[in-house]
């Protein structure tokens, strides 16, 4: 059964349209940015300034592949991807991180050719210009995309916003280097691009966790136990079983097995099912789908199982929890 009218925030048009406004908006800002520090990189031979650069024009790149799988998650579901397009968000995670880790390896390689071969450094005061002003750039960029992903549930969009961070930490650190160049240490410059590299690690290691998780179904155990909360709270509902849920993009969708007197006939039982939906979509952020089993409170309920009691756990391990309270 669809969410209908009570769709969340999340899932929402309005939300959408935050999350193209934001991407749109901070691709603009950093292709700018990259332009700049790729022509300063050309015009100083800055290394640090190199990494930096290549943080920005990755930043760009991923979140052009955001705008894409955000304009294409609002495609209606069809009868070849029943469960519509939302998925597109979390491959264009993917595509994220991958850039992330591409960027680390090759300002990596660059700065151990510069590190251990001839490299001299000019227009100092231009090249540290450039990178103090790249570091407030990409540091407004990241809060503006951290910000917005969290308050529509893009998990994608966050992994960007941090990936945008290390664009500012990238700048200050070539900063720190050229200031150190102009100071008279020359290796500065490699060794602040590998203090970038480092950085650009962390929050890659971060990114691919956050999104692997999303990928492999993960939700929040507290999570699931909020959802049993509330449809414990439902009128006509004796216990609840086993519930299931996974995100995909920013829509969660939910399995809810919970018990009914058996004797209920079936109008009532249907009726119990409908409110354990409306309560989920109403309590719970981001519910977008919500399927109910029901079954018989009485003791010897496992008999309206006994047809698919062989095929239960047939191809996963067990984890001792029955699909059916008793």
């Amino acid at each position: 059964m669809g969410a209908g009218h009570h769709a969340p925030a999340l899932t929402g048009p309005d939300a959408t349209r935050d999350g193209l406004r934001t991407i749109l908006i901070s691709a603009a800002v950093l292709l700018v940015s990259a332009t700049v520090r790729f022509v300063v990189v050309a015009i100083t031979g800055s290394v640090a300034l190199l990494a930096a650069a290549l943080d920005d024009l990755g930043d760009v790149l991923t979140t052009s592949a955001l705008f894409l799988a955000f304009k294409a998650s609002r495609r209606a579901a069809d009868n070849r991807y029943t469960f519509g397009y939302q998925r597109l968000e979390d491959l264009g995670g993917v595509l994220v991180v991958l850039v992330i880790w591409a960027g680390a390896l090759f300002a990596a390689y660059e700065a151990l050719d510069k590190l251990f071969g001839d490299h001299r450094v000019t227009h100092l005061a231009l090249g540290m210009v450039v990178a103090g002003v790249g570091a407030a750039a990409n540091g407004l960029v990241a809060l503006y995309k951290i910000r917005t992903g969290k308050r529509i549930g893009s998990k994608p969009l966050v992994a960007d916003g941090k990936h945008a961070a290390t664009d500012s930490l990238a700048s200050i650190a070539a900063l720190v280097g050229l200031a150190a160049v102009a100071a008279g240490f020359p290796k500065a410059d490699p060794i602040a691009a590998f203090a970038v590299v480092l950085a650009i690690g962390w929050i890659a290691f971060d990114a691919t966790r956050q999104v692997l998780t999303r990928l492999l179904d993960a939700v929040d155990p507290e999570l699931i136990h909020e959802m049993g909360h509330v449809v414990e709270s439902v009128e006509g509902v004796r216990a609840c079983g086993r519930i299931q849920a996974r995100w995909a993009g920013r829509s969660l969708y939910v399995i809810a097995t919970v018990a009914a007197d058996g004797s209920l006939p079936l109008t009532e039982t249907h009726a119990i099912s409908e409110r354990v939906h409306h309560a989920l979509l109403h309590e719970i952020e981001g519910v977008s789908q919500v399927d109910v089993h029901v079954d018989p409170w009485e003791p010897h309920a496992d008999d309206a199982h006994r047809d698919t009691a062989d095929h239960r756990g047939a191809h996963v391990e067990s984890d001792d929890r029955e699909h059916h309270p008793h």
